[in-house]
């Protein structure tokens, strides 16, 4: 009798499929599909669907040079499969060797009959006999050419080609070191009910580890346990923030109204009062379903000074010149983002981003049409790449004359990112990339 596969392992295969084939998104996957698993479990199939993801390229590209099926014509499944179980060899410790080719055999013999539990047995096994071609990352790779760079980090050689060309190569190896590791959650505290010391003290008490952010004042990122178990998020002490996202509203000046587009579910609207920057906050999306994510949060973090509104953003329901402050957090290519979204590199394109800039411009032009006179817009997006960001700002800034670069005065531990009105931090231990750019309407008069 085969033995049983491990709901981890199993539910990884169908969330890989899913997610490649139908586009669907890790994040909410994961989140359906380990809802009733043990946390154990739970956390094993976060790691091997995300760690999968993080190095498809360089798993198939072992797999393709021992097996006798190309790739491409492997039976539904099998490919998962294989990619789970090598995935499992090279990257994770706890995981014996021998368990992880037993279950994918198992799994394949289920999936496909004795012909595929053999087809599978004897890749891995051949695989296990031969170390991984690179195992300094750190050494010989980092000045590797694009094409190796490409496949060893599995990332778009597209993508690898013009960091090369922008950032260095030394720059460049620290962005794909950062995208293929594993992703912390990141907290931003409510200050309005406990300061950020007693929340990581709390917290630590309950046997979730975290560590203080040297960026954004009320920033925890989790080293260990799950904070979403606790008590203390349902009591509003807290709330899950990216830390570069936290930090965005940190760039605008102080004001009274800030209009937070595309906004929903909410967490630099909050940040933006939480931290002292504005008064009140407009936070506009087009997402229903987020929304009511946005209104519960409110409600648990007491927040009342955070309104909803639906509406899209090139067609915003509010009236020109309404606001002191505007943040465009502008949909994107997401390519800051690649370590905690891995799926995203799979899906980029020159073509997809270039659609995606002109889509920004008409975004960037209405929020421009809501700031008052001597108000100041931060436009702001989770990609590394110019034609979403300083191409965007030119074209715009170019067809007006009431709108300017304005200097970005940045708190002291983001000084060091800033130039002029642009803001960038690329992805490394502690944060995802992002790019912000500051512009100001010309005052009255």
């Amino acid at each position: 009798m085969a033995r049983a596969v491990s709901p981890a392992r199993r539910r990884a295969v169908a969330v890989l499929r899913e997610i490649l084939e139908k586009s669907g998104r890790s994040n909410l996957l994961l989140a359906e599909k380990s809802r009733d698993l043990a946390p154990p479990d739970a956390d094993l199939l976060r790691a091997i669907v995300l760690g999968v993801l993080r190095h498809k390229t360089a798993l198939d590209a072992e797999i393709a040079s021992v097996s006798r099926v190309p790739l491409p014509r492997l039976a539904p499944n099998l490919r998962e499969i294989l990619e789970v179980g090598l995935f499992q060899v090279r990257h994770l410790d706890r995981v014996p060797a021998y368990a992880a080719v037993d279950d994918a055999v198992s799994h394949a013999k289920a999936r496909g009959g004795t012909g595929a539990g053999g087809l599978v047995n004897a890749i891995l096994r051949n695989l296990l006999r031969r170390p991984p071609e690179i195992r300094n990352p750190k050494s010989e790779i980092r000045n590797a050419g694009p094409e190796r760079l490409a496949v060893h980090y599995s990332h778009p050689k597209f993508l690898v080609e013009r960091w090369l060309e922008r950032f260095g190569a030394q720059t460049t190896a620290g962005i794909l070191d950062a995208d293929n590791a594993p992703s912390a959650l990141d907290l931003m505290t409510n200050p309005r009910r406990g300061d950020r010391e007693s929340l990581r003290a709390a917290l630590a008490a309950e046997g979730v580890e975290t560590a203080v952010s040297p960026l954004s004042p009320l920033a925890l990122s989790v080293v260990s346990g799950n904070p979403l178990r606790s008590p203390l998020f349902a009591a509003g002490r807290f709330t899950v923030q990216d830390v570069g996202s936290q930090l965005l509203p940190l760039l605008l000046p102080p004001g009274e109204l800030l209009v937070d587009l595309a906004a929903a579910p909410g967490g630099k609207s909050f940040s933006a009062v939480l931290h002292g920057r504005v008064k009140r906050s407009i936070a506009l999306d087009s997402s229903s379903p987020r929304l009511r994510l946005l209104l519960e949060n409110r409600s648990r973090l007491d927040v009342p000074e955070v309104a909803a509104a639906a509406g899209d953003v090139l067609a915003p329901p509010l009236a020109a010149g309404l606001s002191d402050r505007v943040l465009f957090d502008a949909p994107c290519s997401g390519t800051g983002t690649l370590r905690k979204n891995p799926e995203i590199r799979y899906r980029v394109t020159p073509e997809a981003i270039e659609r995606l800039s002109r889509a920004q411009e008409s975004g960037l032009e209405s929020a421009a049409s809501l700031l008052a006179p001597g108000g100041y817009l931060l436009y702001s997006t989770c990609s590394l790449e110019l034609e979403e960001n300083e191409r965007v700002v030119e074209r715009v800034l170019a067809r007006s004359a009431e709108i300017r670069p304005a200097a970005i005065e940045a708190p002291e531990a983001l000084r060091t990112l800033v130039s002029g009105h642009r803001f960038r931090i690329l992805p490394g231990p502690t944060t995802d990339g992002f790019t912000a750019h500051l512009i100001r309407r010309a005052p009255a008069g």
